[in-house]
């Protein structure tokens, strides 16, 4: 016999069977016993509930069928029943099979709505017809197994929800933890997520970047290639990548290298797409300043190189000898050598011109007082301190040699300004030697002078002038402001 009694703590290490387990409840006669040898017979287990608390016991423990009499469903802790099954969860609907006494109209208004109470009830007529009880159990255990079954696939359900929102939480956890802009799309691109650095770096408010409404995010003039570029990758499954400029929450746009993988199913079928914006703005930047600098280290070093070229050959040809010659080219690229130091250290853009003035005049300061300088300390671009310096530089040698420096007591001036009641603003440039001897005009005009009239007055965009005063040179510069810093 498979019958065991629920009177009392009937579970024990059987509770497993209980879902293809019939309880009977048939406390009265000799129901119970011969219901419980029919269903063995069947090879159907079945405990026998001596009471309606020991069948709501059984019911609560997801027991598989119920069997009772008509008559003890009618008891005063009949309410413990009602409640048992009110508990049930929503997947469990315990089948009832209640024997009756007779026909619906022998039976009483309180039998009928204990019956009617159990809503999943088949009622059996008595006197018991084997084949018939063991045909009603088996097909009420067969509902039951379908009841199971869907609250196996419920709990499945149920687990991988938990399971994905786990799943997502950890994955909106580390995109919201990185100073990474990270998205998401459908198969189809429509734009569905973004992460909290996205709203962060754009300003906008959450969802209004969604489907199509991030492409209005891009630059003007980076839209149409960059969604040619998504449409490409949507139609062929390819990876994403672009560089293009993404409108900051200031209001500017910024450079970032926009990237994108799909992700597929077993079928190999796109099921989303997952990206990322990198900022680049400053790499980008970087790199743009990088080729400005190279472009300008080229252009400088040509310049460099034409001066040279300028000074060596014309020294060789106007020279009386090699010795002269060399002395020459060493002074005048040594001077050319100190200005070029200078100007690294003002990072190759502007100087003030009284640093220009000073240190091309240093080298002839043989004693104190030799050179007078008067002038403000206006800013002066790198190309025209280096002219400067070096018809500074021919100047005083000249001076030295010829001028009011070959003497003990001749007196350099040297004064600049500018002029700003002229339109555009000037400046004016002047040096004047006095006290030395009487100055005569040259019979050619050798490197020094054409430096000084032709290349300076061209660097600074003005006139150049050399005046052979018999009491002393006298040089002057008139340019525009705007000249002591224009580049090209």
């Amino acid at each position: 016999m498979t019958d065991r009694s629920a009177a009392s703590g009937p579970f024990g290490d059987n509770a497993a069977d209980l879902g293809l387990t019939v309880a009977i409840l048939a406390p009265r006669g000799r129901d119970a016993a011969v219901a419980a040898a029919v269903l063995d017979k069947a090879g159907i287990a079945s405990v026998t509930a001596a009471s309606i608390p020991a069948l709501a016991a059984l019911i609560r423990s997801s027991i598989g069928v119920a069997l009772a009499t008509e008559e003890s469903l009618i008891a005063p802790d009949e309410g413990l029943l009602q409640q048992a099954l009110a508990e049930q969860p929503s997947w469990s609907d315990v089948p009832f099979i209640v024997l009756t006494n007779g026909t619906a109209r022998h039976r009483s208004d309180r039998a009928r709505a204990r019956i009617d109470a159990l809503q999943n009830g088949v009622l059996l007529s008595r006197p018991l017809h084997a084949e018939e009880l063991v045909r009603a159990v088996r097909s009420a255990l067969k509902a039951r197994a379908r009841q199971y079954d869907a609250r196996d696939q419920m709990h499945e359900l149920q687990m991988r929800e938990a399971q994905l929102h786990d799943s997502e939480a950890k994955f909106h956890a580390i995109a919201d933890s990185i100073n990474q802009m990270i998205w998401s799309t459908r198969p189809d691109g429509f734009h569905d997520y973004y992460n909290h650095r996205w709203y962060e770096f754009t300003g906008v408010p959450d969802g209004s970047t969604d489907g199509e409404a991030w492409a209005d995010m891009f630059h003007p003039d980076d839209q149409d290639r960059t969604w040619a570029r998504w449409r490409e990758s949507l139609a062929n499954g390819q990876p994403y990548e672009i560089e293009y400029r993404l409108r900051h929450r200031s209001g500017e746009y910024r450079w970032v290298l926009g990237r994108a993988q799909p992700v597929r199913d077993a079928k190999g079928r796109i099921t989303r797409w997952y990206g990322s914006c990198t900022d680049i703005n400053r790499i980008k930047v970087a790199e743009e300043q990088q080729q400005l600098m190279l472009g300008e280290m080229n252009h400088r070093v040509k310049n460099s190189m034409a001066m040279v070229h300028s000074i060596v050959s014309q020294t060789l040809r106007q020279a009386d000898s090699l010795e002269n010659a060399r002395a020459s080219i060493q002074s005048r690229i040594g001077i050319m050598a100190q200005a070029h130091d200078r100007l690294v250290e003002a990072t190759w853009t502007e100087t003030a011109i009284t640093e220009v003035v000073e240190a091309a005049l240093k080298p002839h300061s043989i004693s104190t007082g030799r050179f007078v300088i008067e002038g403000a300390a206006i800013p002066i671009g790198s190309k025209q301190a280096l002219a400067l310096t070096m018809a500074l530089h021919e100047l005083a040698t000249n001076a030295a040699k010829y001028g009011a420096l070959l003497n003990d007591t001749g007196q350099v001036l040297v004064e600049w300004h500018r002029d700003d009641t002229t339109t555009p603003p000037g400046f004016f440039l002047r040096w004047t030697e006095r006290g030395g001897p009487t100055v005569r005009s040259p019979g050619r005009q050798g490197f020094g002078s054409r430096m000084i009239e032709q290349a300076l007055a061209g660097y600074f965009d003005g006139v150049a002038e050399l005046n052979y005063d018999p009491d002393g040179l006298r040089f002057e510069l008139t340019a525009p402001l705007s000249g002591l810093s224009q580049q090209e």
